[in-house]
């Protein structure tokens, strides 16, 4: 029984927990590294993913590797295509205060746009 819990405890640790602060670190990181232009074919090089790797984990105090990061932004994509997607749905509009959407143009989420049916 206590070699269970000790191996349920050594997985709990290794599995990443992010919070809504590290979100936004590793967001805004992102999205310098695309204000850069640091992307071929819309897939961030290595030379990118080393910087903002580096810069998180000095930012945070943590050592995250680049699989935890990928990983993370696959996670915030998936958020933001489903809250815009209901956005759209629900005809439900946001006012982004910064006056741009630092998604849209970079390709990020390439999607058609919906169809909208009259009932």
């Amino acid at each position: 029984m206590a070699s269970k819990m000790t191996k349920r405890r050594a997985k709990e640790r290794m599995r990443t927990r992010w919070t809504a602060p590290l979100d936004k670190v590793s967001k805004d990181l992102v999205v310098e590294q695309i204000q850069l232009r640091n992307r071929s074919n819309n897939i961030f090089d290595t030379k990118a993913w080393g910087y903002t790797r580096d810069e998180f984990n000095k930012l945070t105090a943590l050592n995250f590797n680049n699989n935890q990061l990928r990983k993370n932004l696959d996670v915030l994509r998936a958020r933001y295509t489903q809250i815009k997607s209901a956005l759209v749905q629900t005809d439900f509009a946001v006012e982004d205060s910064s006056g741009f959407d630092v998604w849209e143009g970079t390709e990020a989420f390439s999607r058609p746009e919906p169809v909208k049916i009259k009932d």
